[in-house]
């Protein structure tokens, strides 16, 4: 809220800044990066149903075993903008990896689209 407010009087303070600092009459111009904003997301939130994340995660199955191993579990969770990608597929085994075997295979993949739902990874 504070960012937006800032971002919307921002040419108002510069204004009066500009006033206060100066006592010549010249007119006064808007700096160029005036309007440009104070912050900008790293990335964009995307909203993703149960099928795109299916397909995200089979993308990733690059020995075409069937079976998501934890290297192609990272690599999934860095492509849909996970911050911490390592953590995130050990928790995601814990709670999707039926049998324990190390792996997410297809018949568990439903139970890992519930559980990367849960965490906010954009199902519709």
């Amino acid at each position: 809220m504070v960012k937006k407010f800032l971002y919307k009087f921002m040419p108002l303070v510069t204004y009066f800044d500009h006033i206060a600092n100066s006592s010549s009459s010249k007119p006064f111009k808007l700096s160029p990066f005036a309007n440009m904003p104070l912050y900008v997301p790293k990335s964009i939130n995307l909203s993703l149903n149960e099928e795109q994340l299916k397909a995200v995660f089979r993308k990733h199955d690059v020995n075409g075993d069937g079976c998501l191993s934890k290297d192609e579990l990272m690599k999934a969770f860095r492509e849909l903008g996970s911050r911490n990608p390592s953590w995130r597929v050990r928790r995601s085994l814990h709670h999707a990896d039926g049998n324990g075997d190390g792996t997410i295979s297809l018949d568990e993949l439903d139970e890992l689209v519930k559980y990367v739902a849960k965490q906010g990874y954009g199902i519709n």
